[in-house]
C-alpha cells in the first residue's frame, strides 16, 4: 500500500474537515456575541470582528475551497435569454459518480441531457430538502409559540408556477 488514502476515506476525512471547519465558524459567531457585539448582525459585521481579532484567517486549500464557491455561485447567477425570452440559467451543476466518487461539475445550457437529467433532479432534492426544513423549522417554532393556531404552510406550488407562467419575465 501506498499510503494513499481510498476514495471512500477521502470523503470521509474531508466531510471532518468541513465539520470542523464550520465548528470554528460557528464559535467565531458565538464568540462574536458573547463579546457583547451588536446581535442581530450583519454577517460582514461578524466577519469584520473576527478578521480585526485575528479569528480568522485563511490557509491556501481555504482560500482554493472559498474561491471554488464563489465561481459555483456566479456561475448558479449567471442568467441568459432563450429564444422565447425567458431568463434561463447559462451554467448549470451535477453530482457526477468519477473513479468511484462523487463530485460536482458544471456544464452550460448545451450540455447533454444525461448531464442535465442529473442536475434538474439534484436541483429538485434541494427545493425538497428545503421546503423539508421550512416545515421543521414552523412546526417547531408553532409548538413553542402558538399550539392552538400553528402556522400553515403549503407546499404544493402547482398554482404558484401556473401564476408565475403566465406574468411577463422581468429583466
Amino acid at each position: 500500500m501506498d499510503g494513499a488514502l481510498s476514495p471512500a476515506s477521502r470523503d470521509k476525512l474531508e466531510l471532518r474537515v468541513m465539520a470542523n471547519f464550520n465548528e470554528q465558524l460557528i464559535r467565531i459567531v458565538e464568540d462574536y456575541r458573547a463579546a457583547g457585539e451588536p446581535w442581530p448582525a450583519k454577517r460582514e459585521q461578524i466577519a469584520e470582528w473576527a478578521v480585526a481579532h485575528d479569528r480568522y484567517q485563511l490557509t491556501r486549500g481555504m482560500a482554493v475551497s472559498q474561491c471554488a464557491e464563489k465561481i459555483s455561485r456566479a456561475m448558479g447567477l449567471e442568467h441568459v435569454k432563450d429564444r422565447k425570452g425567458r431568463s434561463v440559467r447559462k451554467y448549470y451543476s451535477a453530482r457526477i459518480r468519477e473513479n468511484g466518487q462523487l463530485v460536482m461539475k458544471w456544464d452550460d445550457q448545451n450540455a447533454e441531457r444525461p448531464f442535465m437529467e442529473v442536475s434538474a433532479a439534484n436541483r429538485r432534492n434541494l427545493v425538497l430538502g428545503q421546503c423539508w426544513q421550512l416545515k421543521q423549522d414552523m412546526d417547531s417554532y408553532s409548538e413553542r409559540h402558538c399550539p392552538d393556531k400553528p402556522i400553515q404552510i403549503d407546499f404544493n406550488f402547482n398554482i404558484d408556477l401556473e401564476e408565475l407562467g403566465q406574468l411577463p419575465d422581468v429583466g
